[in-house]
């Protein structure tokens, strides 16, 4: 089993962490500030707890491209050719579901996970799936509640989910794609872009605005502590933003794209490229 110790980063600054592997690391998730996964190419899934990441067995090849877990024993996995994988707190077990690549999954509890994908939305309700159909590439979800739930996707594919059906909505931000989507509130919701000018859109529960953060500057994940306190990261990029505009750490260890990025109490993780993993204390 590969293992690889962290290092202990100064408060308010990002750090490399040592990582055991050098494959691609497509999403990260804390569950808690002593508990944080990691997916990613080949069937890879990472975990750091006491102080170590360590290689979990996966039990597959397949590309991984989502993560999610309401606790330390209930943690989802998401990736190519329908791979769905669930950890109890001992052992992570296949679930079959469909056979559409699955690139993101979110809950709002245990009972309430929702995965998203090629044309593809699943609902998982703590004993079975529901299946919803769309055309096109769906990229990204988060919500709020049962009945507050978001995904997006490509040409400016966005939809809201009320607890009985799905609608499409429309940002007026154009045909771009929307490669995230975070929910805070029914009337605080973030979007990150692909338009010159508008790469986060917000909503602010009556209209979309869109924020620029700067000149080629595209956020792949979206994550958050508070309104006043959401983080974003892609390529070579990490923004912050305090509650009236994007600010951006440059001191920072990589070379390399980053992918994913996740906030808990006092903490924040992004992973990458070539096994990269940064982490910053609060």
């Amino acid at each position: 089993m590969a293992v690889a110790a962290v290092t202990v980063c100064a408060t308010g600054q990002w750090c490399g962490e040592a990582s055991p592997v050098a494959a691609l690391l497509h999403a990260v998730w804390a569950v808690s500030p002593d508990d944080v996964f990691a997916v990613g190419d080949g069937g890879l899934i990472l975990r750091r707890n006491n102080d170590a990441w360590t290689v979990m067995d996966s039990g597959t090849t397949n590309k991984l491209r989502g993560v999610w877990g309401a606790s330390s024993s209930d943690v989802w996995a998401t990736g190519l050719g329908g791979t769905i994988l669930h950890f109890d707190g001992t052992a992570w077990s296949p679930v079959v579901a469909t056979t559409s690549e699955i690139d993101a999954v979110w809950g709002a509890s245990s009972t309430d996970v929702w995965f998203i994908g090629q044309g593809t939305v699943l609902h998982w309700n703590g004993a079975s799936f529901q299946l919803t159909n769309f055309t096109g590439s769906l990229l990204s979800v988060s919500g709020t509640g049962p009945s507050d739930v978001w995904i997006t996707g490509e040409n400016a594919a966005v939809r809201h989910f009320n607890g009985t059906s799905w609608a499409l909505t429309s940002t007026g931000a154009g045909t771009n794609s929307y490669f995230a989507v975070l929910a805070l509130a029914s009337n605080d919701v973030w979007l990150a872009d692909f338009a010159s000018g508008k790469e986060t859109m917000h909503w602010n529960g009556s209209r979309w605005t869109g924020l620029h953060t700067g000149s080629g500057i595209v956020f792949q994940s979206l994550s958050a502590l508070a309104s006043n306190d959401v983080w974003g990261a892609g390529g070579r990029n990490i923004g912050h933003f305090t509650g009236t505009a994007w600010s951006f750490d440059t001191q920072f260890p990589t070379g390399t794209s980053l992918w994913s990025i996740t906030t808990t109490t006092g903490n924040a993780w992004a992973v990458g490229d070539a096994g990269l993993i940064l982490h910053r204390s609060f």
